[in-house]
């Protein structure tokens, strides 16, 4: 293993806390970089701090995690592309050259009723606003690279298997926790959607930090092997809980009425719709 010295954007939410708290325990050198906080004694600084050169740490790797929630409204887009301004400028005040950008599946549009498999030469197709500005991001960050001279490795994520209160997923978690009845359909068995655990994604770091010589400016997908349905998601969460998730199964006749209100089909889609992504390319170049 080849310790680094890594500055982490993000590092205060429910991934970037996990993630700052083991990267340091596998040896690395960890830097934090906040937009609400400066702890320099616990070397945690705000943008401003590391642009002014306030630390004296050369970086190997700057991971950009931070982010707006997913969901973002349409004027919050340029905020998130002012944030992947002031991440470059970093890496030039740590004189950094390596970067790995924490973009999403949700480039390649919404979950749907199809059974479409998205590789990383799909049409990008962002539906929401939050989409449209990983997009945005991923292009300036490609766009810079060659005039800034750094590599950088984009990693497409699903939603993670993991307890924040944010996310949709992190509410399944509230749910079984709390021994909640969750209502679900046939359709709730049947849909196959891409999710990446905690584990795996620090997995694959670890094998982008030891084979740094193959980051050569590629965008990558990064999920679990399989897809799953959503109550298998449920079940796997239960598994995680040690709770058993009540699952209550309604009749399909009540799915169909459901979706034929415009203002549900966007809720149930994104609950029962499918969304799959291949890291077969991932898979092949580090060997997850």
């Amino acid at each position: 293993m080849i310790n680094m010295n890594i500055a982490l954007t993000g590092s205060s939410g429910s991934i970037g806390s996990l993630l700052s708290k083991d990267l340091k325990k596998a040896g690395h050198e960890v830097l934090s970089i906040s937009s609400s906080k400066s702890m320099q004694h616990q070397n945690i600084f705000s943008y401003e701090e590391v642009i002014l050169g306030k630390t004296d740490i050369k970086v190997d790797f700057i991971i950009h995690l931070a982010s707006a929630n997913s969901t973002i409204d349409a004027f919050q887009i340029d905020e998130e592309v002012d944030l992947a301004k002031k991440v470059l400028k970093s890496m030039d005040a740590l004189a950094c050259k390596n970067l790995i950008y924490f973009s999403s599946i949700k480039v390649y549009g919404e979950y749907s009723s199809g059974d479409k498999l998205f590789t990383e030469e799909s049409l990008l197709e962002p539906k929401s606003p939050y989409g449209e500005a990983k997009r945005k991001c991923e292009n300036f960050f490609i766009d810079m690279a060659s005039i800034k001279n750094f590599r950088y490795i984009i990693l497409r994520l699903p939603p993670m298997i993991i307890d924040n209160p944010g996310s949709n997923v992190g509410k399944f978690f509230y749910f079984i926790k709390r021994g909640l009845p969750i209502p679900s359909f046939l359709r709730g068995s049947e849909n196959q959607k891409s999710f990446l655990t905690y584990e795996n994604l620090f997995t694959s770091l670890e094998l982008i930090f030891n084979n740094s010589k193959k980051i050569n400016n590629g965008i990558f997908n990064l999920a679990d092997p399989t897809s799953i349905s959503t109550n298998s998601l449920l079940r796997k969460i239960g598994g995680i809980l040690g709770k058993e998730p009540k699952i209550i199964h309604l009749p399909d006749f009540i799915f169909k009425l459901m979706m034929r209100v415009n203002i549900l089909q966007s809720i149930l889609n994104r609950i029962y719709g499918n969304f799959n992504v291949s890291s077969k390319k991932f898979k092949n170049t580090f060997g997850l």
